[in-house]
């Protein structure tokens, strides 16, 4: 399944990334820092690695939101992810942000990012993730698509190597902890049916009682 597989953020005044996070394993965070040099201020563009892959990046306040998507990623949901994670960093560190040190929003803020690469890879079209890609269309529209060979001098280009193991093993840890959510639901919900029916069989065998006795004072018990 097409995904994003890496994103990062940085400042403009700093060669070292402020947070970063990563659904796979591979050296693609080395070609997104010879590409964050390259960035062009108060801009959206895409850079097709030998469609392949693709890094999307977007960058205003002297900061970068960048990602690495599969090839077949929608371009317009790469960069509603890209807005939403900007927006959240914002919101968390405010404009400020980029006289920060290298990784200090690490810690914090790279689960940020890991969460909000699983929402957007997920197949489910919420409400939320529908809302915020409409949002952005306008956005998307002036979006540069470029080859990365255009933008990398001669010997800057680097062979990526990505594995996806890590993202399946998220994936699956994933799927272990709603299969366990769901078991433990079902277990409840027996539990309360079980409860329900001895509450129905005690009742039933409290009216035939009452009956066989004549009455609710049991006159002829």
């Amino acid at each position: 399944m097409a995904s994003i597989l890496y994103s990062i953020v940085a400042s403009d005044t700093s060669s070292t990334p402020l947070a970063e996070a990563s659904l796979a394993e591979g050296n693609f965070n080395l070609l997104a820092l010879k590409l964050l040099t390259k960035v062009r201020k108060n801009s959206s563009v895409s850079y097709v690695y030998e469609n392949k892959y693709i890094f999307h990046y977007n960058n205003e306040f002297g900061l970068t939101f960048m990602c690495m998507t599969d090839a077949a990623f929608h371009n317009r949901t790469a960069y509603a992810f890209l807005f939403d994670i900007k927006e959240k960093f914002i919101e968390k560190y405010g404009e400020n942000a980029k006289d920060m040190q290298g990784f200090s929003a690490n810690r914090e803020f790279g689960n940020v990012l890991k969460g909000k690469m699983h929402f957007y890879n997920s197949d489910s079209d919420s409400e939320d993730k529908l809302k915020i890609v409409k949002e952005n269309i306008m956005k998307t529209k002036d979006v540069m698509i470029e080859n990365i060979d255009k933008v990398l001098a001669r010997g800057e280009k680097i062979e990526l190597l990505v594995n996806k193991t890590q993202q399946l093993s998220d994936s699956a840890v994933k799927m272990k902890n709603t299969a366990s959510k769901v078991k433990r639901f079902m277990w409840w919900q027996n539990k309360k049916l079980t409860a329900l029916l001895i509450f129905i069989i005690i009742i039933i065998l409290y009216f035939i009682i009452t009956f066989s006795c004549g009455g609710f004072s049991f006159p002829n018990c």
